[in-house]
Parts: C-alpha cells; sequence; structure tokens
C-alpha cells in the first residue's frame, strides 16, 4: 500500500485501471439481486413490492435455466459455438444463484412462517423442496462428486434436478395459459422456451448417438 501511494502521489509509476473480471455465476447473481432491489424500490418495499420481486426473479431465473440447458447442445450442433458448451456449467451455477434470491424473495415477506391454509401449505413445501433440490445441483455441478459419488450418480443427479426445474417453469406457463389469468405473455414465451430447449437437446443427443452407431 505505501509503495503505491507513493507512486501516486509523485507520478513515478503508472497503476494501470483494470475492470474487476467477474465470473459468469457472480454476474447472474448480482443481476437478479439488482432485479429484486428495482422491483421492491417501485412499490416502496411494500407487500406487493415482494410480490413483483419474486414474480421478476423467477421470470430472469426462467431466462437463465434456459439459456443454462440449451448452452451444451448448442455447442455441439453448432460447431462455430463451441464455446457455449464450455459455459454450460457456469451458467447452471449462475441459475442455482439465481434460483437461491428468488426462493429468499418469496420467505422474506412470510417471515420464514407460511399460513393461509392449503396455499400456504403449499408455497411452503415448494420452497423447502425447491430449496433442497437447488442444494443438489449445486453440489453435483462441483467436480469433487465425480470423486466421492463416480460420473454417473453425478450426471443422474444433475439430470433429476434440471427436469425438476424444467417442469416447475413448463407446468407453470401451462397452468397460467389454461386457466383464466390477467393477460400475461411471459407464460406462454416461457413454456414455449420449455419445448425449444427439450427439443434442441433431443437433437444433440439424436446426432450423437447416431454418430456413435454410423462410427461402429
Amino acid at each position: 500500500m505505501v509503495a503505491l501511494d507513493n507512486a501516486a502521489i509523485f507520478n513515478r509509476q503508472k497503476v494501470p485501471f483494470r475492470i474487476p473480471q467477474f465470473s459468469v455465476p457472480t454476474v447472474i447473481a448480482l443481476v437478479t439481486l439488482a432485479v429484486v432491489a428495482y422491483s421492491l424500490g417501485l412499490r416502496n418495499f411494500e407487500d406487493n413490492g415482494f410480490r413483483l420481486a419474486s414474480q421478476n426473479a423467477w421470470r430472469f431465473g426462467c431466462l437463465v435455466f434456459f439459456a443454462a440447458i440449451v448452452a451444451g447442445p448448442l455447442g455441439r450442433l453448432v460447431p462455430p459455438l463451441h464455446r457455449l458448451e464450455e459455459l454450460s456449467c457456469a451458467l447452471f451455477w449462475g441459475f442455482c444463484a439465481s434460483f437461491a434470491i428468488y426462493l429468499l424473495s418469496v420467505l422474506l415477506p412470510n417471515q420464514f412462517r407460511f399460513t393461509g391454509g392449503e396455499n400456504g401449505f403449499g408455497a411452503g413445501l415448494f420452497v423447502l423442496f425447491s430449496s433442497f433440490v437447488t442444494l443438489v445441483m449445486t453440489l453435483a455441478l462441483t467436480p469433487q462428486m465425480t470423486e466421492l459419488a463416480g460420473g454417473s450418480v453425478r450426471r443422474a443427479l444433475l439430470g433429476v434436478s434440471a427436469a425438476y426445474f424444467w417442469l416447475c417453469y413448463a407446468l407453470m406457463g401451462l397452468a397460467y395459459i389454461s386457466h383464466p389469468h390477467r393477460p400475461d405473455d411471459f407464460y406462454g414465451w416461457s413454456l414455449g422456451l420449455m419445448i425449444a430447449a427439450l427439443m434442441l437437446r433431443f437433437a444433440a443427443n439424436y446426432r450423437r448417438r447416431y454418430r456413435e452407431v454410423t462410427a461402429t
């Protein structure tokens, strides 16, 4: 610190300014926090603000999840986009951070207590189970999981947790557009994104197996 201060005072050595480098999960988490904070500020931190914050965090998490599940297949199907496959793990980590912030935005206005009949109990059960699945996905993404449980167990945990979140977003979109609600195009788009991601992953797996068969 003394050397840097002397250099700055006497101008003997110029210290170049460098923009801090953040990882992909950190950027996603920061953006989610910004979305939640902005939504709360719009409604003056009232109950409606918490509902808006959790809704926007859910929507942003849906976009991150879509990017995470299509990054790998796109990287394998389109050679110029092969670097996307390398970002897949980081995007999933970012999604876990984003979804954890969403769950926190749901918990805060309820003060960690869910009452009000069946709806309150269902919301509490959803938060509890989703927290567990988020933790499972986060642990499965770590390289140490392969050494502890093996590659097949790690892939199974990632597959089950990813399928759970896919069902959450797909069923939420399907339930919203199939029942009388206030018009909101996002849920139709989210359902379409989940279907498109599923088809893209099927195409990537089909291409991989076709190459394996033709190679033998």
